[in-house]
């Protein structure tokens, strides 16, 4: 049996959340949280009272964008041989994916002794540390990663070769603590970012090979979400109702694609954001459109779906009017030029997530789906 969601998802106020956490059994903790997130959300003096708390608590101050094998390996050697029972991740989707490749990894006899190679030859054949996972506990401060109800990682390789996925039913978070109230010092285009994240995870979901019927029902409503949130949180990001309304889509979008998995956009976005730079949400959703429409036809209920972007004009119309005056989502506007676009086409089929898309595409139909948005 495979259960269907086994997070345990609660919405709470910043203030609920931490008293919640402090009550939580547990001995020895890692904190990952980024001391500029701290700060922002005025959380040093509440670091101070976990370790009062607990046995031990080491706090993980800095937290990368995209975690490589290196920041793993950076990680546990600073957890050296220190018990750990839990760990708490208060972040974006990057700080739950670290505490993923901890809970992974995590071994206090082999911590300080890791290597590169090490690292990644785990990952690559799945051989972690042969120990018990670490319990997750996911506090998101983005709404659009899902990563808080997944059971994988990503790792984005040190050397740019690729992406990797650490994937465990054991990593799924054991509880997902939605804070609407730390959305609201995202940037614009963060926002923009992560929702548009959101929205292609639940679109992606709900077209995969692997999608069932519960799962088209729950991405449905989550796309509705974004549709007509996002626009209005980036208009009035202060305004508590529209963010908590994104972090219920996120929370949806993650429990559909937790099932599916995702499919094209995804596979073509990794080497935008890994060679290129381009934010991870928009680089996926700047082919969805395209491959939507080469997609339409090939799944089941799909009418349904396109309804609920025809509302808007198309899905094509809504993103350039949501993201009007925060980006352009085309190529051209992160210097896309056509020698790029066959280095991207050449990265762009990940296992598991290209071949899990309804249409098959090969590599002149990434290019010229690459194509149709440069300009």
């Amino acid at each position: 049996m495979d259960p269907f969601c086994t997070t345990e998802i609660i919405f709470a106020t910043k203030l609920e959340a931490e008293e919640l956490l402090l009550s939580i059994q547990a001995k020895d903790l890692v904190l990952l949280l980024s001391k500029s997130a701290a700060a922002r959300w005025n959380l040093e003096e509440y670091v101070s009272s976990l370790a009062t708390r607990f046995d031990s608590c080491i706090w993980i101050k800095t937290i990368p964008a995209n975690p490589t094998q290196k920041d793993i390996l950076q990680t546990l050697q600073l957890i050296g041989d220190t018990a750990v029972d839990t760990i708490i991740a208060i972040g974006g989707g990057s700080a739950i994916d670290l505490a993923k490749a901890v809970s992974a990894f995590y071994d206090p006899k082999k911590n300080s002794s890791y290597t590169m190679e090490d690292i990644t030859t785990g990952i690559k054949n799945k051989s972690y540390s042969g120990g018990p996972f670490i319990d997750i506990l996911a506090l998101p401060s983005t709404a659009g990663t899902g990563s808080e109800m997944t059971q994988w990682a990503t790792i984005w390789d040190e050397d740019k070769h690729g992406k990797f996925s650490i994937d465990a039913p054991e990593l799924k978070p054991k509880l997902a603590l939605i804070v609407p109230e730390l959305t609201m010092t995202l940037s614009p285009l963060l926002t923009l970012s992560t929702g548009l994240d959101a929205l292609s995870h639940a679109v992606e979901a709900y077209w995969s090979k692997h999608t069932t019927p519960i799962v088209q029902e729950i991405a449905y409503r989550a796309i509705e979400l974004v549709l007509v949130n996002l626009k209005y949180v980036l208009a009035s990001p202060l305004e508590y109702s529209f963010r908590e309304n994104m972090c219920r889509a996120s929370v949806l979008a993650g429990i559909a694609f937790s099932k599916t998995r995702t499919t094209a956009c995804h596979s073509i976005s990794y080497p935008m954001t890994q060679l290129y730079n381009i934010p991870h949400g928009i680089a996926v959703a700047l082919t969805l459109n395209a491959v939507a429409s080469l997609n339409r036809g090939h799944f089941a209920h799909d009418d349904e779906l396109f309804s609920l972007f025809e509302r808007f004009g198309g899905l094509s119309k809504w993103i350039d009017s949501v993201s009007k005056g925060i980006i352009s989502l085309r190529l051209e506007s992160f210097e896309i030029e056509e020698d790029d676009i066959r280095v991207i086409a050449d990265h762009a089929f990940t296992g598991g997530r290209m071949d899990n898309n309804p249409v098959n595409l090969n590599r002149d139909d990434v290019q010229l789906i690459l194509h149709t948005i440069q300009k």
